[in-house]
């Protein structure tokens, strides 16, 4: 019977440790500089597209015949994992009409928690066949459960999501050229082919005041907004009223990106939120409405509730040193002369 219950014991244990990987985590990191030259047939290098493709849609723009083929400086650090924290990083300086562009970004992923940060400057000028852009892009996907002990399993709800997101952008340009940086976050539960759900935008154009707007309520925050610039953190959470069924595992997705291609002679732009967003909250409801009740749980081993993330899984080398520990009770309690 002992030997019984600790198998269970420890079965228990590994599967709310997360050993059994399930989600997943990116962290992207883009930046192109140059002349687009080169390629194949009239139209070599003139065709372009994001290199995140849709839903998401994010990422540098680049030519479909790549950086090498047309000419091109920078590169991509695209990372994907299970487990732990992702970082990338990149960074380009390359020519632009009578000057350089140079411009470089962050990203780091990891489950419930994003960030991103691009910035750029060209001192020269620009033409249809000049790249100048740096992107970065963060995300993670998992299943969750949510569980109250009045609802009963299979039981239609929606649930919403809260995300601390703080930091800054800043837009210096030189008139009468335009420019642009944008930073979003965006979700999606359950759905594999509709767009995401853009939970916060903002977006400077040249040194106008930025434009702050999504589906979430909590906008525009703490955010001061001047011209040309954004600074502050706001507490978003979704309006999405995204469906899920209680006791049933459901996949989350969220993701943020930010982007920015600085113009002409002298012009300027940053987007800094490498340390969010960060979840703080879930609001899940039910037949009657809101339920303050709940308990749940990722496919990583993260406990979540009302207040966000409870408990985060151990790292390995946490999960390490609780295993030798087991271990040593182990063999401690078997060298314990029996009671007579």
């Amino acid at each position: 019977m002992k030997h019984t219950r600790l198998l269970v014991f420890c079965a228990s244990f590994l599967t709310v440790s997360g050993l059994a990987q399930a989600g997943e985590i990116q962290a992207y990191a883009g930046a192109v500089a140059g002349f687009a030259e080169g390629g194949t047939g009239p139209f070599g290098c003139a065709t372009s597209g994001p290199t995140i493709p849709a839903p998401w849609s994010a990422g540098i723009s680049l030519p479909t015949e790549g950086f090498v083929s047309c000419h091109l400086a920078g590169g991509i650090d695209n990372q994907v994992a299970t487990s732990g924290t992702l970082n990338a990083s990149q960074s380009v300086s390359g020519p632009s009409v009578g000057g350089t562009f140079s411009g470089s970004a962050q990203a780091r992923a990891g489950y419930w928690n994003l960030g991103v940060a691009v910035d750029g400057s060209n001192s020269g000028g620009s033409a249809p066949s000049v790249f100048r852009q740096t992107a970065a892009f963060a995300r993670f996907v998992v299943p969750v459960t949510l569980n109250s002990p009045g609802i009963a399993t299979g039981t239609t709800g929606f649930v919403n999501f809260s995300f601390l997101v703080e930091g800054n952008m800043f837009s210096d340009r030189n008139a009468p050229y335009s420019q642009q940086v944008d930073t979003y976050l965006g979700l999606r539960v359950n759905n594999t082919t509709i767009g995401p759900w853009t939970a916060f935008a903002a977006t400077i154009v040249d040194e106008g005041l930025p434009f702050v707007r999504g589906g979430s309520s909590g906008l525009p925050g703490s955010f001061v907004l001047g011209p040309g610039s954004l600074t502050g953190s706001a507490n978003v959470t979704s309006t999405g009223n995204f469906a899920m069924r209680w006791g049933v595992p459901f996949q989350v997705e969220v993701a943020l990106y930010a982007q920015q291609s600085s113009c002409c002679y002298g012009t300027t732009l940053s987007a800094d939120f490498l340390n969010s967003a960060v979840l703080n909250g879930i609001q899940a409801y039910g037949p009657a409405g809101l339920v303050n009740d709940f308990t749940g749980f990722d496919d990583e081993g993260n406990l979540l509730g009302a207040s966000g993330v409870l408990s985060a899984v151990p790292e390995p080398a946490s999960l390490l040193l609780i295993s030798l520990g087991l271990s040593a009770v182990g063999v401690f309690a078997r060298r314990q002369p029996r009671c007579r």
